[in-house]
């Protein structure tokens, strides 16, 4: 069967909500772009908070600066039902305030995607490699994989070539869109990547 591949990218509605405090509340949260277990690092009596000059909309993918995955329970419903826990993706459920400081019910949670997949066709994306390291990708303008390194099971991956980058399958994404979820923003590949 034949799939077509996305990245997530930051969701621009200015309705939405926004989480920006990951930093200032986790240690060594950049570990989530690595896809490095993260249970020991964010107890889920963590506190993340509602940015304060966002919208209002609360959305089942909240929008960020950290390209963390931040999601609700009908989200973390989905990637269940898709057996896509545990040694797949680590959910990491934590305490979501909202703008005023009170807690909201839903039970969000972080969404780190666990496997990663060697398969940047290097051909084919336009990339730029990193000045430290020319063997370090630094970032990728236009994703291009190659399909047959990628394992048939995998419907939700890193890019091993640049962690930070997560890459979904076309049947998940409709999964996603069947379940009416909202503020999931995604790219396809082997198109220029907004940026």
């Amino acid at each position: 069967m034949s799939y077509r591949y996305y990245t997530f990218v930051h969701a621009l509605d200015p309705r939405a909500v926004e989480i920006v405090d990951l930093p200032d509340k986790v240690d060594d949260y950049f570990y989530l772009r690595d896809g490095v277990p993260m249970g020991s690092y964010l107890p889920p009596t963590t506190e993340l908070a509602l940015y304060e000059r966002a919208g209002d909309m609360l959305t089942d993918f909240i929008a960020n600066p950290d390209t963390a995955l931040y999601v609700s329970p009908n989200v973390q419903k989905v990637l269940a039902d898709c057996g896509l826990t545990d040694a797949v993706v680590e959910l990491l459920p934590f305490i979501l305030l909202d703008k005023r400081g009170r807690q909201i019910r839903e039970r969000y949670a972080i969404a780190n995607a666990l496997l990663k997949v060697p398969c940047l066709d290097f051909e084919r994306s336009k990339y730029r490699r990193a000045a430290s390291d020319p063997n370090e990708i630094a970032e990728i303008k236009v994703l291009c994989i190659r399909e047959e390194a990628v394992p048939s099971d995998a419907q939700l991956f890193r890019l091993a070539e640049l962690p930070e980058m997560v890459v979904l399958r076309s049947d998940l994404l409709e999964a996603f869109q069947q379940a009416g979820l909202t503020g999931l923003a995604v790219h396809p590949t082997g198109t220029e990547i907004p940026g």
